[in-house]
């Protein structure tokens, strides 16, 4: 939006915060003959226009239109919008259906609308990211080309180097996501619609800057999916995702917040998109998503709002440079003269021109006679300023400039009209003077107006001072308190004698009265004490070690003194060698901060002790509450005992007493190893087939049948023989 309603806002605020509003402010714009002048006088903002300029600017033999506003001035610089269009599309159109024409001068920027390189098929597009889109793989440096006609504008046509943005929609939103990664740096937003950014952001979008990422997209887009997607075998991220990866770049909340929802396309009046910020972000910038419910892929924008909404965002951390000195407008003191910045002493006149910068009642010496205009009487005449009697001749030049009749040069008064003669050279004019006695006190103050040798009686004992010996009448004699070093003229303060006998200290050769002289005596002013053997400053007779300078108390009467003694309270300890808190003499490891007690005395210390009470054990590495002394398996919690010693505990071993079974697996009683039904409870031991039994003992019957058979043929054959 424009910024030209903020800018008398702005003086008016920089203009109260400087106390010009004051008293010392009303009586200069009151006061009459004053040359009031304003260093906004002749100053104001550019009413830019429709009657836009365009230009050509050229790089890697391609060109671009930049479009200004009516009435730009290239040294009062404006922000630059850049517009990046669509696959196939190009920049005027693009510009166009975003409504950006008109923006240029309602919104006060410059346009440039430059168009991508059009590939075999005729098909413009940008070198964005490995998705979108060039199809054919040509080597084109899209990022440099936009580059360099950034600094042409910034160079040539007074576009403001802070307030670069780039708009850029689906191919050209691509493209706008790829500059903030590789040229963040010189860049202040962008406003991607129905784009992305790279899927692998973190190793193909470099760190170069962090700019503002406002990323626009509709749930209804059919060409770049609003949940991500692949073109032309590369992968896109979702719009969340892709205003994620910058948000998570940037420091910003994790979840987005909701911020309410605006119209961006169609003129219906239906707030159809919503507001969703990551916001606090850690590196000053702003990361937002707007999310167009059941928006296109090239939906109706809506004009202007489409333009205002979208570069207020972008532009609402950008503050301008309106006059072009170099200091921003929330800086600037008078925004639209670029001359002046500065107002020391808030007077409207800038500092570069005020003679008197740190004066507010005072800007110019037009006779260069150090005294400001406002001021001098005389302001062309250098060697004049004041006219003291107002008769129209300088005080410099005037014989008499109080016009009193009696000439500079007699008059011990030449400035006072009712002032000439000071008789007792008092400093008061004998008109004025009530000094009777002329002693140099007003007989209103002079307790003996009438005597020239007194004026004070501070004791009010009817003596004056310069004749009172004592004129505080604190006991103390004048003289005294004079060798005393106290004021003789109060009350209050009173000579210390510390040993009471008449003698104030100063004069005192024992101020405390013990025998020993002060100059023999280390401690003048303690009776109790005058020797320091051991010369701690603790006298010999308090101190409990007087040859030790190191130690004077011992508290505990441990023979220790308290300086050197960790224990100063306790007379069983003194020494803490590991500083664990705790007495060498109590303490069972010493040279050990972490260990004092050892309650089962195994030589390892309670602290690190798992078994306190057990001399055999201290540690239990599988913490199973059984130690690793006695433990079969130490760095097993769940077995400590292994009775038939074949390697399984015994809370595993289904059978603890045989040392030839561990496993009982069908639960018979009968371990794996003899069990030959290992997984069947009903048998254990090996069984025969009764079917083959049967049929073996049928084919041994038929055997012997057929044998006997025989036999019995053979006999009988042999019977018949012996028969014949």
């Amino acid at each position: 939006m424009s910024t030209r309603f903020y800018a008398p806002v702005l003086v008016c605020m920089m203009l109260v915060a400087t106390g010009l509003f004051g008293s010392e402010l009303e009586g200069i714009w009151g006061a009459e003959d004053r040359r009031w002048a304003d260093s906004n006088d002749g100053y104001g903002p550019i009413n830019y226009t429709d009657e836009h300029t365009t230009t050509t600017i050229s790089s890697q033999g391609r060109s671009a239109t930049l479009i200004m506003p009516g009435g730009h001035v290239y040294d009062r610089p404006l922000p630059l919008v850049i517009s990046l269009h669509g696959y196939s599309s190009w920049g005027s159109l693009n510009a166009a259906w975003m409504s950006l024409y008109d923006s240029v001068h309602e919104n006060e920027h410059l346009l440039i609308t430059p168009d991508g390189t059009s590939n075999i098929i005729a098909m413009r597009y940008w070198n964005a990211t490995n998705a979108c889109c060039n199809l054919f793989g040509t080597s084109v440096d899209d990022v440099s080309f936009l580059e360099s006609l950034i600094d042409q504008a910034v160079l040539n046509y007074g576009a403001d180097p802070e307030g670069v943005v780039l708009i850029g929609h689906s191919n050209g939103a691509f493209m706008s996501h790829r500059m903030a990664c590789e040229r963040g740096g010189i860049i202040e937003s962008i406003v991607s619609l129905n784009g992305a950014t790279w899927e692998d952001f973190s190793n193909d979008c470099p760190n170069t800057g962090s700019p503002n990422i406002l990323h626009v997209h509709g749930t209804a887009d059919s060409v770049i999916q609003y949940n991500g997607g692949t073109l032309t075998g590369g992968a896109y991220p979702s719009a969340p995702e892709s205003t994620e990866y910058w948000a998570d770049r940037s420091g910003c909340d994790a979840s987005w917040t909701n911020l309410g929802s605006i119209d961006i396309t169609g003129s219906d009046d239906v707030a159809e998109t919503d507001e969703l910020e990551h916001l606090n972000c850690a590196d000053g910038n702003r990361v937002s998503h707007w999310r167009i419910n059941g928006g296109s892929h090239a939906p109706s924008m809506n004009a202007p709002g489409w333009a205002n909404l979208s570069l207020e965002w972008a532009l609402e951390d950008f503050v301008r440079d309106s006059d072009g000195d170099d200091y921003r407008d929330d800086v600037d003191a008078f925004i639209y003269n670029p001359n002046e910045w500065a107002d020391s002493d808030g007077d409207l006149v800038g500092d570069n021109s005020d003679v008197f910068p740190s004066d507010p009642t005072e800007w110019e010496d037009t006779d260069g006679d150090g005294v400001g205009d406002n001021s001098d009487v005389f302001p062309s005449d250098p060697m004049e300023w004041e006219d003291t009697d107002g008769d129209g001749m300088g005080d410099n030049s005037d014989p008499d400039d109080d016009n009193d009749g009696w000439m500079d040069s007699e008059d011990a008064f030449p400035l006072n009209p009712y002032e000439w003669v000071d008789t007792d050279g008092d400093g008061f004019g004998d008109n004025s003077d009530d000094d009777d006695d002329n002693d140099g006190w007003m007989d209103s103050e002079d307790a003996f107006r009438l005597d020239a040798s007194e004026h004070s009686d501070n004791d009010n004992d009817g003596i004056g001072d310069n004749a009172d010996n004592d004129d505080d009448n604190d006991g103390w004699t004048d003289a005294d308190e004079s060798s005393c070093l106290t004021d003789p003229m109060d009350s209050d303060e009173v000579p210390v004698d510390s040993d009471g006998d008449s003698q104030c200290d100063v004069v005192d050769n024992d101020d405390d009265g013990d025998g020993a002289p002060d100059v023999d005596d280390q401690f003048p002013m303690d009776a109790s004490e005058w020797d320091d053997s051991d010369e701690d400053g603790v006298g010999d007779n308090a101190d409990a070690f007087p040859d030790d300078n190191l130690e004077t108390v011992d508290s505990d009467l441990d023979g220790v003194g308290d300086n050197g003694d960790v224990f100063p309270q306790d007379a069983s300890e003194w020494s803490d060698f590991d500083e664990d808190g705790v007495g060498d003499n109590s303490d069972a490891f010493p040279e050990d901060a972490s260990e004092w007690l050892d309650t089962d005395e195994d030589g390892v210390g309670d602290n690190s002790d798992a078994f306190l009470e057990d001399p055999n054990e201290w540690i239990d590495s599988d913490g199973d509450g059984f130690g690793d002394n006695m433990d079969v398996f130490p760095s097993d919690a769940d077995e400590w005992l292994d009775t038939d010693e074949d390697g399984v505990g015994d809370n595993s071993d289904a059978f603890p007493l045989d040392p030839n079974e561990t496993m009982d697996s069908d639960g018979d009683g009968f371990g794996d190893n003899v069990d030959f039904y290992p997984n069947d409870a009903a048998r254990w031991e090996e069984e025969v087939d009764r079917t083959l039994m049967l049929l073996g003992g049928i084919v041994v019957a038929l055997f012997i049948m057929v044998a006997t058979t025989d036999s019995v043929r053979r006999w009988l054959g042999w019977q018949r023989a012996d028969d014949d």
